[in-house]
């Protein structure tokens, strides 16, 4: 797969070679992915939190590098109404948590397995509120999809420009309404859609690890 060319902000020279071919924000992501690993679970020591798995599945091929969320059914009795990423908690089939980020991603998107080239996993988060701890994988699309919500599940999706007009997203505040109360959060902004909470934190590491090194 070919490398993707990105706004001038996100392109450096390789390392010892000035001349030489530009990394862009999508390689640094890569370079700092932990890998895949069949025996991995996902644990915080001391904590009881359950693992659960999300995928983040990345477009390479468009120069924002669209990140594939859904909207969660307002009918569902936990997070309705939420943006999210494809996922969800581990069954005891699964085996390794990068297939259960495949197995979800197929069941809410119709996401099939092969389109996904899987590449690694970002930094862990807790949620304690529900308590589980989200592994999230980064898978880039092999080919074109047109994924599929599923009834009753999910709303509808969309894609989340990582790079829209080829720098970052940018982080805003806004209040929101939960069943907890009304918060003032940040999130990232798209179209009618809020991204916050940990599908946010998620994005948010995402782009850090996309950004170059400090001079």
């Amino acid at each position: 797969m070919g490398r993707v060319v990105t706004h001038d902000r996100f392109l450096t020279p390789s390392a010892g070679s000035p001349g030489g071919p530009q990394v862009t924000g999508l390689d640094r992501l890569l370079e700092t992915l932990q890998p895949l690993e069949d025996d991995a679970v996902a644990v915080i020591e001391g904590s009881a939190l359950r693992p659960a798995a999300v995928l983040a599945l990345i477009d390479p091929s468009r120069v924002d590098l669209p990140l594939l969320l859904l909207l969660r059914s307002s009918e569902l009795r936990k997070h309705p109404g939420q943006v999210g990423l494809p996922g969800g908690s581990a069954a005891p089939e699964d085996g390794p948590l990068w297939r259960t980020a495949l197995r979800e991603a197929n069941e809410e998107l119709g996401v099939v397995p092969d389109a996904v080239d899987l590449r690694g996993r970002t930094t862990l988060v807790p949620t304690w509120n529900s308590g589980f701890v989200i592994a999230p994988f980064v898978g880039l699309l092999r080919r074109p999809i047109e994924p599929v919500p599923a009834a009753g599940e999910v709303a509808a999706f969309f894609w989340l420009p990582l790079l829209p007009q080829g720098v970052p997203a940018a982080r805003v505040s806004r209040r929101v309404t939960v069943a907890e109360g009304s918060f003032v959060v940040t999130g990232y902004r798209h179209q009618s859609h809020f991204v916050w909470g940990a599908t946010g934190a998620v994005v948010e590491d995402l782009l850090a690890r996309m950004a170059p090194p400090a001079s």
